[in-house]
């Protein structure tokens, strides 16, 4: 029985094998998803009436093609060329579904810069 990937995908995905997709769904500018968030520049906001689902939608597009492991409430991905998704329905510092993506150790980030992206209620 061989490795599957998130997705169903047959190979093991980079993170700039799923840019673009992210890209034509979600605000992009200068390696940012979404907003300027509350704190540090690298903390970003995506408005949506449906936040979880939102959320959920973006963790699954951008981790296509990971290794995924579920730790309680927290899953994670990890890609091809090194960079970490990870998923939580609810965050400890605001309740808000969260999706980080570390390219710390990245080899082909595809432009995207480190971000915890916060998934919020809103009219978008």
């Amino acid at each position: 029985m061989g490795t599957g990937f998130k997705g169903g995908t047959t190979t093991q995905h980079s993170i700039s094998d799923n840019i673009s997709s992210l890209k034509s769904n979600y605000s992009y500018s200068n390696g940012y998803f979404g907003v300027q968030g509350q704190g540090r520049s690298h903390t970003r906001n995506i408005i949506s009436k449906n936040p979880v689902e939102t959320a959920k939608s973006f963790y699954n597009t951008a981790a296509k093609g990971g290794i995924e492991t579920s730790r309680g409430n927290l899953k994670y991905s990890k890609m091809a060329d090194g960079t970490i998704i990870s998923y939580r329905q609810v965050s400890k510092s605001d309740g808000t579904s969260v999706v980080e993506i570390n390219i710390r150790y990245s080899t082909n980030a595809g432009g995207l810069k480190y971000q915890k992206i916060h998934f919020t209620e809103g009219d978008k």
